[in-house]
């Protein structure tokens, strides 16, 4: 890409990114256990694998948790912190992917290609959360670059710069995710060199001589966790029950039984695709409806949309018959659809026909869609009577007028050109994402973040002895980020009533239990405006019976979150106080 496209790409991306990255506290689901893995990261002695209340978490590579750990260590335990390395992968994925579109169609097809990699709605929830998913879009995107460099190169420089881009890219993905983290940038290499005949590319030395040098890495760092404490078992979770089996059952103890949890069916993938790539869904489509035609082009152009077919099709079918399934498992593959819209928007520099201008302008409406619905969602906080100022109405509603005006804006402009239409369509979408989201993301905080519930546990706790009954991995990372104490907090399981009744005596007389209520309940609509201090029905708090064999320890404090998740104090009942 020359200068001007790369600079206004990230122009366009990084407010966004920071405000999805800095903005936010931690969100369930997992972002809390994978925050917790960060922090301790960042101040436990052995490295080769991340720790979950103090056990080591074999689940994924630690790439992640190396990065997140350096950064926390650097500026401290906060999300933003934690977070910081996601702004550094958004920014390679989305770069990566412009780079490979602009060097075969041209600097617009490569910002466009580059936009929707970082905003459509699957990418931009993958590459702002805070997990492995995060990485590992960008070490692949860094393959799809290698690859088309290396594939189209016409020099031995340039093919051996790119083979060492397709390395580096699945040396990235392999300790972000794994091996299945190769599924989409060996799949996209496959279709490429099959489609063209390229059989020599199966013997090419830049390729062989870069793959050894990744699986030594590899095998160096397998050969450190096996040195660790409980090594062989942390290799078998790795490379047999978290990779075998989340594609098929295997005999598996429960906790590692991956298969049962997240189930899928053939066609998930594909009923669920139009959401993945919201709002850029209509040009994908039109983009797919032109590969019976560019498939069979000899250029270098043609070779891009082989790759992004490639990026597509395999991945898709096999992620399809996969045991479990799951929306960010498909963020891989959505970096196609991005190389598809980038060459397809590239290409629309002439007139277009009928059914061009009918996906510019579902386009247009499905971004103008968007930014209507956060306007109104703005307009509902700037209303709210709970913690309404005049100063926050102001500017809530001042934010909700400009998205209304863009949004407007977008429905009457009439499609030209991609060059005429798509720039706009970006700078509408890059705004909804981030000055409308800020507001909304900072009020969600003081509703979803668990600092504040931790600092009402703490209290109510007033220091005594704390254990954790029937945890999840929620509350597990609740307690190590935000309850601190001299000891670990013991986990107490009510199924085990020996170990039950042995874990409450190790806490001692003034011992406390904080217990993950077992309700499953979620909130509507209602109980939402009646948070924000609407007229609406708050859900009644769910009934807490205690389990048998705590002996003197009696309900003190319940708090509900909100979305529905509840916690109970469970203490001596001489230290019953107000709750906090």
């Amino acid at each position: 890409m020359t200068a001007s496209p790369l600079a206004r790409l990230v122009v366009m991306l990084l407010p966004v990114a920071l405000v999805g990255l800095l903005a936010r506290a931690y969100y369930t689901p997992d972002e809390p256990r994978e925050a917790s893995m960060v922090v301790a990261m960042a101040t436990q002695a052995g490295k080769s694998l991340p720790t979950l209340a103090g056990r080591p978490f074999a689940e994924k590579p630690p790439l992640l948790y190396w990065l997140g750990g350096a950064a926390v260590a650097a500026l401290g335990p906060s999300p933003a912190a934690a977070r910081l390395p996601n702004l550094a992968y958004l920014l390679l994925a989305a770069a990566a992917i412009a780079a490979l579109v602009a060097r075969a169609a041209g600097p617009l097809a490569g910002f466009a290609a580059g936009i929707v990699a970082g905003t459509a709605l699957q990418l931009y929830q993958v590459l702002t959360w805070l997990a492995t998913d995060a990485p590992l879009v960008a070490g692949v995107a860094l393959s799809l670059y290698g690859t088309y460099r290396a594939l189209a190169a016409g020099a031995a420089r340039e093919r051996l710069l790119g083979y060492g881009a397709l390395h580096a890219g699945l040396l990235i993905a392999f300790f972000a995710k794994g091996f299945a983290g190769w599924l989409v940038p060996v799949s996209a290499w496959l279709t490429v060199v099959l489609l063209e005949r390229r059989w020599r590319e199966f013997l090419a030395r830049e390729l062989w001589a870069g793959g050894l040098v990744v699986l030594a890495l590899i095998g160096l760092w397998a050969l450190w966790v096996g040195a660790s404490p409980g090594g062989a078992e942390s290799l078998r979770v790795l490379f047999w029950y978290n990779l075998v089996g989340r594609v098929v059952p295997l005999a598996a103890p429960p906790e590692l039984a991956y298969a049962s949890g997240h189930g899928n069916s053939p066609g998930k993938y594909l009923a669920e695709l139009p959401l993945y790539l919201l709002p850029w869904t209509p040009l994908a489509l039109v983009a797919l409806g032109r590969l019976p035609r560019t498939l069979r082009r000899r250029d270098a152009e043609g070779t891009a949309w082989r790759l992004g077919f490639g990026a597509i099709a395999l991945p898709t079918l096999l992620l399809s018959l996969a045991a479990t399934a799951r929306g960010v498992y498909y963020g891989p593959p959505a970096l196609g659809f991005a190389i598809l819209v980038g060459l397809y928007v590239g290409s629309a520099a002439t007139a277009l026909d009928r059914w061009d201008r009918f996906a510019w302008r579902a386009t247009a409406a499905l971004v103008a869609l968007l930014a209507l619905l956060v306007a109104a969602l703005l307009g509902t906080l700037a209303l709210a009577p709970a913690g309404r100022t005049p100063e926050s109405t102001l500017l809530l509603g001042a934010t909700a007028a400009v998205l209304l005006a863009l949004a407007v804006a977008a429905l009457v402009r009439r499609p030209r050109t991609g060059a005429w239409s798509f720039p706009f369509l970006a700078l509408t979408l890059a705004a909804t994402l981030s000055v409308g989201l800020l507001p909304v993301y900072l009020r969600l905080n003081d509703w979803l973040g668990l600092e504040p519930l931790a600092a009402r546990i703490g209290r109510a706790a007033d220091r005594a002895p704390l254990g954790l009954l029937d945890p999840d991995e929620t509350t597990l990372a609740l307690a190590a980020l935000y309850l601190p104490a001299a000891a670990p907090h013991p986990v107490l399981e009510s199924r085990d009533p020996a170990r039950l009744a042995a874990g409450r005596a190790s806490l001692g007389p003034d011992g406390a239990l904080l217990w993950l209520v077992p309700d499953r309940r979620r909130w509507g609509p209602g109980a939402w405006l009646a948070l924000a201090g609407y007229d609406g029905e708050a859900p009644a708090p769910p009934a807490v019976v205690p389990p048998a064999g705590l002996g003197d320890l009696t309900v003190v404090c319940v708090w509900s979150r909100p979305g529905g998740r509840s916690y109970a104090l469970l203490a001596p009942v001489a230290r019953s106080a107000p709750c906090p």
